[in-house]
């Protein structure tokens, strides 16, 4: 099990620099030839890509190694690696989504034993925390930090209806009967949340699991028809809006009173109600009143690997020592992918007393948590995701029976091959 790390952060960007351009997303950081070139994906906001060039820049001064990055927003990214992967042209080092890493590496032989690098500082790791990158007893990923659902809400909003911020289900579906009537939603759900939080709620309501110990599916028709029952609820009573229709900026337009994020992305969130002077609020994990499982889950943030077949193993391990130890880097992502794991990371963070902000209270939140369990990776697997919310879509626009549409997507689950 992943240990509950906790280590404060805070951090300063450091002054701009010039990057040539280079292609689609692409740029190379010095126009000098260097001796050794190794690439490096990673998807982000425009925000984050800039910190994350930034320390690149950094890290091309300090070792001489260049790098040629690739990056792009998460939506489509996973296509990309996609392509890349199966076609033998992925990046040296590369950043990837937990449930991406056993999708790529199933016997544990796609990416590079980290381990066996020498130039990758692992001391600075707790113990336990690097059991989510281990395939089949290799250590083939390392993350940078630790990552759960967090519901965050216009406090100020809520509590101009008088209510406070939710602390359970029938909370949120209170607040609802009072915010619809201004065509206003107490929290918005994209479809992989909108999937999560129904998980969360079958395992509280029935004690059952959504995956079983090997990380395949464990659900019945029974339990898939609680978790359609809980959705449509939710898009019937206008607790949210359809996850097709989210759009993050309807926070900031107040058609929301809260969302929910991972709890190392809503710096967004934070923004848009400075901008409108009002006070941000992080909510507790939602549950029932009594519930027989928990039904909420960590996972990392990401996951650096570096390809088994790189022409530069040594230079790729140092730009994963890079990005997980350096106090440079850590200081010009600030907050913006979490908090590292890395005590060398958090340290050097924490000397600057710079301590605060949403993401940091989110982490906070999450990592004094001790009900929450690490996630199956196959939780956010997105064919499963699809399967599901096709059929919260069938009983939403066609009316279809909900039985038998808990009945026809366990048909699809059991024919995938997870």
């Amino acid at each position: 099990m992943m240990e509950h790390i906790f280590k404060r952060s805070a951090a300063v960007l450091t002054a701009a620099v010039m990057l040539v351009l280079c292609g689609c997303h692409e740029r190379t950081l010095k126009e000098e030839d260097e001796p050794v070139e190794i690439s490096f994906s990673w998807w982000g906001t425009d925000d984050r890509n800039e910190r994350t060039l930034n320390g690149l820049h950094m890290f091309t001064e300090q070792s001489g190694i260049n790098v040629r990055p690739k990056y792009s927003e998460f939506t489509g990214y996973k296509s990309q690696i996609d392509v890349q992967m199966y076609s033998g042209t992925q990046s040296d080092v590369m950043q990837l989504n937990y449930d991406w890493l056993y999708e790529y590496t199933r016997n544990g032989n796609e990416f590079y034993e980290l381990s066996d690098l020498a130039d990758i500082d692992l001391s600075t790791y707790p113990e336990g925390s690097l059991s989510c990158g281990m395939v089949n007893g290799k250590l083939e990923a390392v993350p940078y930090g630790f990552n759960a659902v967090t519901f965050i809400y216009n406090k100020t909003l809520y509590d101009s209806y008088g209510l406070d911020i939710p602390q359970n289900w029938d909370d949120l579906f209170a607040a609802a009967a009072v915010m619809r009537r201004d065509n206003i939603y107490p929290i918005s759900l994209t479809e992989k949340f909108y999937w999560m939080t129904a998980c969360a709620y079958m395992e509280q309501t029935t004690g059952h699991k959504t995956f079983d110990e090997d990380g395949k599916p464990a659900l019945t028709e029974e339990d898939l028809a609680v978790m359609l029952k809980f959705s449509t609820r939710i898009v019937d009573e206008k607790v949210s809006k359809l996850g097709s229709e989210y759009d993050r900026r309807d926070f900031a337009m107040m058609k929301n009173a809260g969302t929910a994020s991972w709890a190392s992305d809503p710096g967004y969130f934070e923004d848009a109600i400075n901008d409108m002077n009002m006070e941000l609020a992080i909510g507790p994990f939602l549950t029932t009143d009594s519930y027989l499982s928990y039904g909420w889950y960590e996972k990392p943030t990401g996951l650096y690997v570096i390809r088994q077949d790189t022409a530069n193993p040594e230079e790729a391990a140092k730009l994963v020592d890079y990005l997980i130890n350096s106090s440079d880097m850590a200081i010009s992502l600030e907050m913006t992918k979490g908090t590292p794991i890395s005590s060398a990371a958090a340290e050097a963070l924490e000397a600057r007393g710079l301590l605060k902000g949403v993401e940091y209270e989110a982490n906070r939140q999450m990592m004094s948590d001790p009900m929450i369990q690490p996630m199956c990776p196959t939780m956010e697997n997105s064919d499963l995701i699809n399967i599901y919310m096709t059929a919260v879509y069938n009983i939403h626009y066609k009316n279809a029976n909900l039985e038998r549409e808990a009945k026809l997507a366990l048909d699809k689950i059991n024919r995938l091959n997870l």
